[in-house]
């Protein structure tokens, strides 16, 4: 049966977490918006979900593979709005790169097919070596420059065809194609802030991403939930960041206070098909703040800190926080009024069931 985007009350509850009301859920298979939810970007896309559909959430982004910018080699042909490349054999095409960040993450995708070997260049050296064959095949090359500029090459030992070719800077992993020139747009969902109560809660969601990956190293940042008082200013939000192999929790209360934790990438649990279970648990008492993530209802990490929390939020967001994106792939999201056990968190990821199911919806 085709689930919808519900917003729920006590009253719909089972006995699953009495002490904590799930006070908004969201699936990925509508882009209605009820009570709850005020707005979702027209820029999100559903597609294959945890159960149906979910919400892919990307960051904003220029396709930086322009091509006035490419320089191509005899008999080589660039055109379209998919950025399709017609190679002969022995040809490149060269991008010129200016102002990349050094040792930022930048990543180049295409779609390929033909026959021999293409091969992605930078700084003279190869960095990534695909096979052609007949049918179309995903390309993804991660360079991290040593310095601001340099030139990326791409190189077609026989004739072959690329397209959806889209090179992206300081992300360490591909987003799906978007055109040359204009910006994406902001990928974010925004919610009624009554929702967010900032001194106790827990979101419980599941997410597919490519960060959620025991070798994830580039940065990328999961804004489960951004609260702003409208001043301008963030305050509490909880956050998830992947760096150098850690992945760190955080959450920003008043005056700048920050908590937070990290636990090893390779710490993960190992999911089958991608897609991870999360509960971010947060609970303010005697001037510190608590947090604690369950993974897949089964691993539990978790940190304390002195923190003040802040004044009422007066803007919610999901899925994006000052220029960060989840990333990736949102099914199955609730909002809890307070923090949920280990033992709550194995009933709702070992149900097989989607969240609103389970709680009789």
């Amino acid at each position: 049966m085709k689930k919808s985007l519900l917003f729920m009350t006590a009253a719909a509850l089972l006995p699953l977490a009495e002490a904590a009301e799930l006070k908004l859920y969201i699936n990925g298979d509508t882009m209605k918006t009820p009570a709850g939810v005020k707005r979702i970007s027209s820029s999100i896309r559903l597609v294959p979900g945890k159960f149906g559909k979910g919400m892919l959430i990307e960051r904003r982004t220029v396709n930086e593979f322009k091509p006035a910018e490419v320089i191509l080699s005899d008999g080589v042909k660039l055109s379209g709005k998919n950025n399709t490349l017609v190679m002969p054999a022995n040809s490149t095409a060269a991008l010129p790169l200016t102002a990349v960040r050094p040792k930022q993450p930048c990543t180049l995708s295409f779609r390929y097919r033909g026959e021999g070997k293409i091969s992605v260049v930078f700084g003279g050296k190869e960095v990534a070596a695909f096979q052609a064959g007949k049918e179309f095949k995903k390309a993804v090359a991660v360079i991290v420059p040593a310095d601001d500029s340099g030139t990326l090459r791409i190189r077609s030992e026989k004739a072959s065809e690329l397209t959806q070719i889209m090179f992206d800077k300081a992300i360490g992993f591909a987003n799906t194609y978007h055109k040359p020139g204009p910006m994406r747009n902001v990928d974010r969902i925004d919610l009624d802030p009554a929702l967010f109560n900032p001194k106790a809660g827990a979101v419980s969601c599941w997410i597919k991403a490519p960060w959620l990956d025991k070798n994830s190293k580039y940065a990328t940042a999961t804004a489960l939930l951004r609260a702003r008082n409208g001043k301008g200013n963030v305050s509490p939000g909880v956050y998830i960041s992947v760096w150098d192999n850690n992945m760190y929790l955080i959450y920003y209360g008043a005056a700048k206070t920050q908590v937070g934790t990290s636990l090893k990438m390779n710490e993960l649990p190992v999911s089958k098909d991608g897609w991870y279970h999360l509960v971010y648990n947060w609970k303010e008492e005697k001037g510190s703040v608590s947090l604690s993530l369950i993974i897949n209802g089964e691993k539990v990490f978790s940190g304390k800190r002195l923190a003040k929390t802040a004044d009422k939020a007066k803007e919610l967001t999901l899925g994006y926080v000052n220029g960060a994106y989840l990333n990736g792939v949102l099914d199955d999201f609730g909002i809890f009024s307070a923090p949920l056990s280990k033992e709550e968190a194995q009933k709702i990821y070992n149900s097989k069931v989607p969240l609103g199911k389970l709680y009789g919806k």
